[in-house]
């Protein structure tokens, strides 16, 4: 076998230390890629968070509302009177102008008395309708002329899905005789959200339920460019974004519910949340939406970055590699190899540069040349 020929280590040792190098900085590059990923990915599920909390924190809000105005207009003597009295006439006179200040001011879509079990008696605002039983459709107002307790929370009647604060209302003796509600819109609280956060809410409710229940709802919601799925889209802060990022399949939920999808270019985060009524019942879904770009375009930015330090970090080290290998070690070793071949063959004419200018591993090397070289010229 002929002899296998030896690698220089001037063409070795570079390359392998520039290849080692460059292994590392893109392995570094690669590391800090994947956790600026990780970091997006959990800022984006706090954001899918906060879009939870942000709805259950304003629901409740508006709750309260609904329950606590419920409970200060019960209590105005006049009122409580004029309702245990029956006096339809004087209840109206009563509470006619708060209603519709209220309606004005915080969107009071409904408010409206009721005696045991779930007889409406003054509808605030319908008082030409009254004397209908309710409590086939009204299970919050029949649970509360049953349980003499208030109760709170989103029902669907004969106006819509609305946020209903019941009260029970008892005579001087303590019987229970009737109960008063208000209903709060959505479309205020859904607004809300948006104003407050800059995220885009929707709410689909049960078609089969708006069409059995909600038989006053005006306007052309129950149309077909509405309907999601099952849901009829109810209200929506931006009903361009709510129809291109939620379909039919998406509002099959049972559970919270999110993901991602692109809208005019932009990546949006969608957040869906299952809404219930007050007893636990899902009678639709909620939708947040919240712009990802900034969030993304950081990401995209930070990536930019890596790579750009990364290029820079290769380039850097490998000029610095070969200017320090080539520069110091190999140009010097190569040149005293020279002179030893020369001195080799009898020539001890080369004298070598001067000690300092070589690094302290070759300066031996060199003073030993030079002692060869002299014992060369004398002999």
């Amino acid at each position: 076998m002929g002899k296998r020929p030896a690698v220089k280590f001037r063409r070795r040792a570079p390359a392998i230390l520039v290849f080692s190098s460059i292994l590392v900085i893109l392995s570094l590059t690669a590391i800090a890629n994947f956790l600026t990923m990780r970091m997006l990915e959990s800022s984006k599920a706090a954001n899918f968070k906060l879009m939870r909390d942000v709805l259950a924190s304003i629901l409740k809000s508006t709750e309260d509302k609904a329950l606590s105005r419920a409970e200060v207009v019960e209590a105005i003597p006049a009122v409580h009177n004029a309702f245990l009295a029956k006096d339809r006439a004087k209840l109206l006179s009563e509470t006619e102008a708060m209603f519709k200040e209220q309606d004005e001011k915080y969107g009071l879509q409904s408010a409206q008395f009721h005696l045991a079990p779930g007889i409406s008696f003054l509808r605030l605002h319908k008082p030409e309708a009254f004397g209908d039983d309710q409590t086939s459709y009204r299970p919050m107002l029949v649970d509360v002329n049953t349980t003499h307790a208030v109760r709170k929370g989103v029902a669907i009647t004969k106006s819509g899905p609305q946020v209903y604060g019941i009260v029970p209302i008892t005579d001087d003796a303590g019987k229970h005789v009737g109960s008063f509600e208000m209903g709060l819109e959505l479309e205020p609280m859904l607004n809300k959200i948006k104003e407050a956060y800059n995220i885009e809410a929707t709410a689909f409710i049960d078609e089969k339920m708006l069409t059995d229940i909600a038989t006053d709802l005006k306007g052309d919601i129950m149309s077909p460019k509405n309907r999601v799925g099952r849901y009829i889209r109810f209200h929506a802060t931006h009903p361009e974004v709510a129809a291109a990022l939620v379909a039919d399949k998406d509002v099959e939920i049972v559970e919270p519910s999110s993901y991602e999808r692109t809208f005019a270019g932009t990546s949006w985060g969608v957040q869906l949340v299952p809404m219930y009524n007050y007893a636990g019942k899902q009678i639709g879904v909620y939708a947040l939406a919240q712009n990802l770009a900034d969030a993304n375009a950081s990401a995209n930015r930070a990536r930019v970055w890596q790579m750009l330090a990364a290029l820079f970090g290769i380039v850097f080290l490998s000029g610095m590699l070969l200017v320090v290998l080539r520069g110091l070690l190999i140009a010097p070793l190569a040149a005293l190899n020279e002179k030893y071949a020369a001195l080799a063959n009898g020539d001890a004419s080369q004298p070598a540069d001067p000690t300092d200018t070589y690094v302290e591993e070759l300066q031996a090397l060199a003073e030993n040349y030079e002692k060869l070289r002299a014992e060369k010229s004398r002999s």
